[in-house]
């Protein structure tokens, strides 16, 4: 027991210091004494600032304010533009044929006197209608053809009151044609044909009785004529190169050759017993100066 008391005694007890050193570390009475230290010099006094001069107050403006600008509302959402379509286009046909379909009318002239016996003007109103073709000779303008007519025209006349002529002739027509294209859309053209001319005739008188009398004759017809087409080009058509149909109209003119008709009609006896002849009254020769205007649906 005594042993451990003297153990804790000297680990408690404090240690061992050198005095020499801490004496040399300690400050002397002349470094201990040092005056504090001044206080710093008060800051320079800021200057005052000027005061600032009142506000002036300036009328309000006479002129209104502008209005306000209204911004356009966004634009709605529509549906989707389409693609830009190609215009369609068709290749260009050259024309190597063409037939028409037409109509037309007219007046034929007559020069012989003895046509007065049915009409007291000389001139015969006809019509008719035509069909025709015809084609490019190479690559140049001219067009060679043909085609066929058929025309009417007929006529009355009462002589002194007392007799009545009348007259009817129908006429069938082969024709040959040549046209040159001046440019495209006019076009020059000539033909030249014929035909049986067939004319019916009627006579008949108011006496005592009646009489008539009828006559069928067949004659020959020569016919030649000169005109020209106008009808719309390829370029004036929807499909312009690769049009197929077109229309126009012509005027022509010329003359056209009957041969004679000796005029005898046989009389109407009514089942008489008794033969009746009736008299020659001459020649008629229905012939002269013809023009025609017409109108037609071409295919080319």
């Amino acid at each position: 027991m005594p042993s451990l008391v003297l153990a804790l005694v000297f680990a408690a007890a404090p240690a061992a210091t050198d005095r020499g050193a801490a004496e040399a570390e300690a400050p002397t009475a002349v470094e201990a004494w040092t005056p504090a230290p001044a206080d710093p010099p008060p800051a320079a006094v800021a200057p005052t600032p000027a005061p600032m001069p009142m506000p002036v107050p300036v009328a309000a403006p006479t002129q209104p304010p502008p209005p306000a600008v209204t911004q356009p509302p966004p634009p709605s959402a529509g549906p989707p533009t389409p693609p830009p379509t190609r215009k369609r286009t068709w290749p260009d046909r050259p024309i190597r044929w063409r037939v028409d379909l037409g109509g037309d009318i007219g007046t034929t002239v007559n020069f012989d006197p003895a046509w007065r016996a049915f009409d007291d003007n000389r001139s015969a109103f006809h019509a008719g209608g035509t069909i025709r073709g015809d084609f490019r000779l190479g690559d140049g303008r001219v067009f060679l053809g043909g085609g066929a007519s058929f025309r009417r025209f007929a006529s009355y006349n009462t002589l002194y009151q007392a007799f009545g002529a009348d007259i009817t002739v129908r006429e069938p027509l082969a024709f040959l044609r040549l046209a040159v294209v001046v440019r495209e859309g006019f076009d020059v053209f000539a033909h030249v044909g014929g035909g049986p001319s067939f004319t019916a005739l009627s006579l008949s008188s108011w006496t005592s009785t009646y009489n008539s009398g009828y006559q069928q004759a067949v004659t020959g017809m020569a016919d030649a004529q000169a005109g020209v087409s106008l009808y719309l080009p390829k370029k004036w058509l929807p499909r312009r190169g690769a049009a197929r149909a077109t229309a126009g109209f012509e005027l022509s003119a010329g003359y056209t050759f009957r041969s004679k008709i000796k005029v005898r009609p046989e009389p109407d006896v009514y089942d008489d017993p008794l033969p009746t002849h009736s008299s020659d009254l001459g020649d008629l020769a229905v012939r002269g100066f013809v023009w025609r205007f017409g109108v037609f649906v071409r295919f080319q």
